[in-house]
């Protein structure tokens, strides 16, 4: 059980690495900041492959998003072998098969999401790291600024990350109540 879920862990982190890539191309992130370069870097080899990855709709760039989908494909192709034991897959576990990658895929993007906020929210309370601060302000800035344009900050106290941390919980609780197991195994 703990070589499963540490392959879980390992497949979430590379698609997080996809969904990051995107969601930096979408906030035109400065190109030479040494976080846009490591992720960059590490998603070059399979981005060059694909002809889309430059496509866009409506100024998102979707191709890490459908990256990562493939990857969560692949994370729970062989997690299904690693359970059954290599057997071909029952005809019941075909229907989970099919929505457990897109389950895994908006988990993780939650989890992404969540984890940019709070480092946004800490890196903004200590004075030394204000380059970090700014960097992580870019990236979160698409989720939220249409919080920002209803309640805009007041002073140096910005809640808009609260309100939209509240909301992926209660999106969270949400997907649980939807999906109930599947939800809790991705």
């Amino acid at each position: 059980m703990a070589t499963i879920n540490l392959i879980i862990m390992l497949f979430q982190a590379l698609i997080m690495l996809f969904q990051l890539r995107s969601i930096m191309q979408s906030s035109s992130m400065d190109y030479y900041n040494p976080l846009t370069q490591i992720v960059v870097k590490l998603t070059n080899p399979v981005m060059n492959i694909l002809p889309i990855k430059n496509i866009h709709f409506k100024g998102f760039f979707y191709c890490g998003f459908i990256v990562s989908i493939a990857i969560a494909y692949v994370a729970s192709l062989s997690l299904f072998y690693l359970v059954l034991g290599g057997t071909s897959l029952p005809v019941p576990v075909v229907v989970p098969y099919l929505i457990i990658p897109f389950i895994l895929t908006i988990k993780t993007f939650g989890y992404l999401v969540l984890f940019l906020l709070l480092a946004q929210a800490l890196t903004s309370w200590l004075p030394s790291t204000r380059d970090w601060s700014f960097t992580f302000a870019q990236l979160t800035y698409p989720f939220v600024a249409p919080v920002q344009r209803v309640i805009p900050p007041i002073g140096m106290i910005d809640i808009s990350l609260m309100i939209v941390m509240i909301a992926i919980f209660a999106l969270n609780r949400l997907f649980f109540t939807i999906f109930g197991g599947l939800w809790f195994i991705c």
